[in-house]
């Protein structure tokens, strides 16, 4: 009870005119963002052993490590994966090499389509 007028209260704040497609969008973003990161164990030799779940685990530690106020998450972010691949078996410089390449595609990512959804909204929205 107390849980649901805490999010009503939420999306009413934030004045959310269509909140099932918030919802909906906010789950494909997240679930592209866990594919992005686990189809990645695929690139590399030394983590294309690791299942599903353990690719969730790191996902979900990496998650909750960027809540850490540094920029972009940077270093918090890469300790955690680092760890919790060590736990898996995975060596300490590749889990260091997996870290760097992961953050810096995603980093890349959003600053392009940034730049894209900027372009766009400015073409979108300049005087004719």
């Amino acid at each position: 009870m107390v849980l649901q007028v805490i999010v009503r209260l939420f999306f009413l704040s934030i004045n959310v005119l269509f909140l099932n497609s918030f919802l909906l969008y906010t789950l494909l973003i997240w679930g592209c963002y866990f594919y992005h990161f686990y189809i990645t164990f695929y690139c590399f030799e030394f983590t294309a052993h690791l299942s599903f779940w353990a690719a969730l685990v790191m996902f979900v530690g990496g998650t909750f490590a960027v809540i850490v106020p540094t920029p972009n998450g940077a270093g918090p972010w890469h300790f955690a994966v680092i760890t919790m691949m060590m736990l898996y078996g995975v060596d300490a410089t590749d889990a260091g090499v997996f870290a760097l390449i992961v953050h810096g595609i995603q980093t890349l990512l959003v600053i392009i389509l940034g730049i894209y959804g900027w372009m766009h909204l400015s073409l979108l929205n300049r005087p004719k």
